[in-house]
């Protein structure tokens, strides 16, 4: 009989989709804005993610360089935010068809997943 692996629940994603989040305003109000969040892992209902953007900095956070833009139609540097970020599958938009992730970052973020959940543990 086969050993089931510790994390045989998650399933394996190669995906980017619009995800919805809710910020704060300088003002103080809350608003919801959609954000490309590349999709690595699924686990159940809950879908498991970093989020990408333009910009070289954000506040509070490490941000990576991606080695290609994921999205074809664009030419400008795009970057993760080295936050494993997890949600439920209904705050995320369809597939956006086309866009790939170099394999290189691909293993960068889940290495970095691994990382963090081998802290939690310890």
């Amino acid at each position: 009989m086969k050993k089931k692996s510790k994390n045989a629940f998650l399933r394996k994603k190669k995906e980017f989709r619009f995800h919805k989040i809710k910020i704060k305003t300088k003002s103080g109000k809350n608003i919801k804005v959609i954000h490309p969040a590349y999709v690595f892992l699924r686990k159940g209902n809950i879908f498991i993610y970093v989020s990408i953007t333009h910009s070289k900095t954000v506040s509070d956070y490490l941000v990576i360089e991606l080695r290609e833009n994921p999205n074809p139609k664009e030419k400008s540097k795009s970057y993760y935010i080295a936050e494993i970020k997890q949600d439920t599958i209904d705050n995320f938009g369809e597939i956006q068809k086309g866009w790939q992730i170099n394999s290189e970052d691909d293993q960068d973020i889940r290495e970095l997943f691994n990382k963090k959940k081998d802290d939690s543990a310890a």
